[in-house]
């Protein structure tokens, strides 16, 4: 009787065209994973600036049922106005139990007072650990990880954020996604 042994097992060639077929799948492939990153931000940014909008146009209609949103700024305490809060010095809605503070209509993002940026940020679901306020020609909202380019972000050489408009009677944000 004889025994026949065979080696089961891929022969130095075979190995190395499947190297070959690898790195040649791996240089097409990997700018196309690592990309990802790249969508994904867009898509949040641009996600996130749909909400804001959103959230804009329910304010300003809720301003307008509540007869605020084309009244001026008051002084102390506005004549009694349910909806003045005279420590802020601005008008305000209630969202979900959040005070959310108002001008011309739209909310107030920023006013230099942390209370009325604290309710903007929970209104709008943009937490302190996630973006930061910029308030330099315009209003922006960046993501935390790019807190090193706020110097490039406001000289406009850096776009991975979300810019308001300068124009007080539109309050429209646009996602700039240049860079991301």
């Amino acid at each position: 009787m004889r025994l026949h042994k065979h080696k089961n097992g891929f022969t130095l060639i075979e190995l190395v065209v499947v190297i070959i077929i690898l790195g040649i799948l791996a240089v097409i492939a990997a700018p196309k994973f690592l990309s990802l990153g790249s969508d994904a931000q867009t898509a949040t940014l641009k996600g996130v600036t749909g909400s804001i909008t959103s959230m804009n146009q329910l304010v300003h209609s809720k301003t307008q049922v509540d007869g605020i949103a084309d009244k001026p700024d008051c002084s102390y305490d506005c004549n009694g106005h349910p909806n003045w809060d005279r420590l802020i010095g601005h008008y305000f809605i209630d969202v979900s139990g959040t005070r959310l503070y108002v001008y011309e209509g739209y909310p107030l993002e920023y006013a230099g007072d942390p209370i009325v940026e604290r309710n903007y940020r929970t209104v709008m679901d943009l937490p302190a650990d996630e973006y930061i306020f910029v308030k330099a020609a315009t209003f922006s909202i960046v993501p935390i990880k790019f807190a090193d380019k706020l110097p490039e972000i406001e000289d406009g050489s850096f776009k991975c954020h979300i810019e308001g408009s300068a124009s007080l009677s539109d309050h429209s944000f646009k996602a700039v996604t240049n860079n991301c």
